[in-house]
């Protein structure tokens, strides 16, 4: 059997990033593992959060990239990848600031492209990257849909719905069912108006070309 030893990530277990077939993740953190928006309460609780991280490793070889240091109250969100770059949600909830960065693991070079006052959203809840353009994007509990940079818009969509990425003026969302057998759907809404252009039954994979599959 063959074994590659990974140095440099303990206790955690490396995911595939969407769009490419050679780059894995993986989320470090000294507490308990949650999400941003779990972090987000622990801060507002009035405690302290140990901070998060996330590394890349590069298949075949195993390479650890490692553009973040733990810092307490910062939280790093899981990255993107788009137009070959990898793209990073920093939220520095002692700095009050939301960030984004590029990072090119070639050159390793990590570049800020955004920083926003962290007031500008309600609260973290599904805040994440979204491609492509590259988009700044939150999910509300109240069946609405925010693109908050680079351009900011508000839609309603059903209580299932996540979006998957963004063509042109389409947002391109999955959506599911229990009735009573689960089924998923792919529902296509017109970006400045949230109207439903086309709904369809099946789901939609992001290949490392480009190119999506449709499996109905």
């Amino acid at each position: 059997m063959n074994v590659i030893k990974i140095e440099g990530i303990s206790d955690s277990y490396p995911e595939p990033i969407e769009g490419t077939f050679e780059w894995f993740y993986c989320r470090e953190s000294s507490d308990n593992f949650g999400d941003l928006y779990e972090a987000e309460e622990i801060v507002k609780s009035g405690q302290k959060y140990s901070g998060s991280v996330c590394h890349l490793i590069h298949y075949p070889e195993g390479r650890v990239y490692s553009p973040f240091k733990q810092k307490e109250n910062v939280y790093i969100e899981r990255p993107v990848w788009d137009k070959g770059a990898f793209y990073f949600l920093k939220v520095d909830f002692t700095e009050l600031k939301i960030q984004i960065y590029s990072y090119f693991p070639n050159s390793q070079r990590l570049e800020i492209v955004k920083e926003l006052p962290l007031e500008l959203v309600e609260d973290c809840y599904n805040l994440m990257l979204k491609v492509s353009p590259l988009m700044l994007t939150r999910a509300g509990k109240n069946k609405s849909y925010e693109i908050i940079w680079p351009e900011n818009k508000r839609i309603e969509i059903g209580d299932t719905e996540t979006l998957l990425f963004r063509d042109g003026k389409d947002l391109y969302f999955t959506a599911w069912w229990e009735d009573p057998k689960y089924h998923e759907s792919i529902i296509v809404r017109d970006v400045n108006t949230g109207e439903v252009k086309e709904s369809y039954p099946g789901y939609l994979c992001r290949m490392p070309n480009g190119v999506y599959w449709r499996i109905q």
